[in-house]
């Protein structure tokens, strides 16, 4: 199994793969590397897979969207959010779905914090925007604010939530993101902005924009704290870390593929201890 994305090197989804894989006796029957992919490469790949080379596969930045024209089917959610973060096969099928929502909403229950009726603030319209957006929407928020760099972007998937549901959606550019971010009861950033490297230091929201009251979560990962969580624990909000998504998203893929439920602590734990040494200087 892979992970694929353009860059791809920073990952650590096969380290937590792969130790889970470990502690359950499974390492010879499974491997999960990571597999750079061009957009260019797509159908190549989707054709890998299709010869039984590859069992199957979860899909990063930038292929979230891109992928779904090569695929054979999409599973109702994956379909309805238009962005893909899994592919596998059934029945000689090539199918995609999305875990991303289902992932989110589970990092944000560990926490205590239910979206039902509140406003909620989602910054980017990019894949994993989507797939949480349309969950936010269908578990009943009170409103949907998405602020993307590119407002029609944001404005067209506004729309796209707007034909299925009730839920009051609201999309404007970053210009707003002050007056929005105050009056916001959940935040979350579904942007690069943060992301270990020349983005680390960055952040849109800084202390003087958030309230105690608010949840604010990252979807970045790496590192384990970003500056914006940073930023929402000096006012004592409650954080929500990237890491959290990304392993509930993994632990239903891990079931699907091997037949048995992931060790979720193990995995946690495994990313926490390489991304706590990594700060280390």
């Amino acid at each position: 199994m892979v992970v694929i994305g353009d860059p791809i090197e920073h990952s650590l989804s096969p380290l937590m793969w792969n130790a889970a894989f470990g502690a359950l006796g499974l390492e010879k029957e499974f491997i999960y590397e990571p597999l750079k992919v061009k957009r260019e490469e797509l159908g190549k790949f989707v054709n890998r897979l299709r010869g039984g080379e590859i069992l199957g596969a979860n899909v990063t930045m930038p292929h979230k969207i891109g992928i779904m024209e090569y695929l054979d089917e999409l599973t109702e959610e994956a379909r309805s959010i238009g962005a893909v973060n899994t592919i596998y096969t059934e029945n000689g099928a090539i199918i995609g779905e999305n875990t991303d929502g289902v992932g989110c909403l589970r990092a944000l229950g560990e926490k205590g914090v239910d979206a039902r009726g509140k406003r909620v603030l989602i910054l980017g319209a990019g894949g994993t925007a989507r797939a949480i957006s349309f969950v936010m929407a269908l578990g009943g928020v009170g409103e949907l604010i998405i602020l993307n760099r590119t407002r029609g972007r944001g404005e067209e998937l506004a729309k796209e939530i707007n034909q299925r549901f009730s839920t009051r959606v609201i999309a404007d550019d970053l210009s707003v993101v002050k007056e929005a971010s105050k009056d916001a009861d959940i935040i979350i950033n579904c942007t690069s902005l943060g992301m270990s490297g020349g983005q680390r230091e960055k952040t849109l929201i800084t202390e003087g924009m958030l309230r105690p009251d608010q949840a604010v979560m990252d979807v970045v990962y790496n590192p384990l704290e970003t500056r914006l969580l940073e930023e929402a624990r000096k006012v004592g909000a409650t954080t929500i870390r990237g890491i959290d998504m990304l392993v509930y998203q993994a632990a239903i893929n891990f079931k699907r593929w091997t037949g048995r439920g992931a060790p979720v602590a193990l995995m946690k734990k495994t990313l926490i201890e390489r991304l706590s040494n990594r700060d280390k200087p």
